[in-house]
């Protein structure tokens, strides 16, 4: 499964993301989420075209940031907790309702998250519907 590092106040990590860039920012949690300190400090120092230094500086708490899981498209990606990028055919993991679990194709709705075969709550997981195997044509 993958995970991803999110802002909770979206806000905020709009403003990061304009001032920092988005590469920098994630990449600045991901190194510091694991330190002792209690805040992410982002910071950078830059010269512009006319030999001006830009410098800024954001401090926030880590409570500002959650782990959550994302769309993994070669993987089985946990339902509710991650939804299908796009409307389509997806395996599914299913439980029945005698508790038997099994795995088959299912058409998700986007506009309505919802599944054509199953109803949302018997869906444990999903995953893309592999690109069918084509034998190599022999001469």
């Amino acid at each position: 499964m993958k995970y991803e590092y999110r802002f909770k106040n979206k806000e905020l990590g709009e403003a990061c993301f304009t001032i920092f860039g988005r590469e920098f920012v994630l990449d600045e949690i991901e190194q510091q989420i694991p330190d002792e300190e209690d805040f992410i400090n982002l910071e950078c120092d830059e010269w512009d075209a006319n030999n001006k230094l830009f410098n800024a500086h954001i401090e926030f708490s880590k409570e500002e940031i959650e782990k959550a899981l994302v769309y993994d498209s070669d993987d089985w990606n946990l339902y509710p907790e991650v939804e299908p990028p796009e409307e389509g055919k997806y395996l599914v993991t299913v439980r029945l309702l005698n508790g038997e679990v099994k795995t088959e194709m299912d058409w998700y709705y986007s506009a309505d998250d919802c599944w054509a075969n199953n109803s949302s709550d018997e869906i444990l997981a999903f995953m893309s519907v592999p690109t069918p195997y084509k034998p190599e044509k022999s001469e």
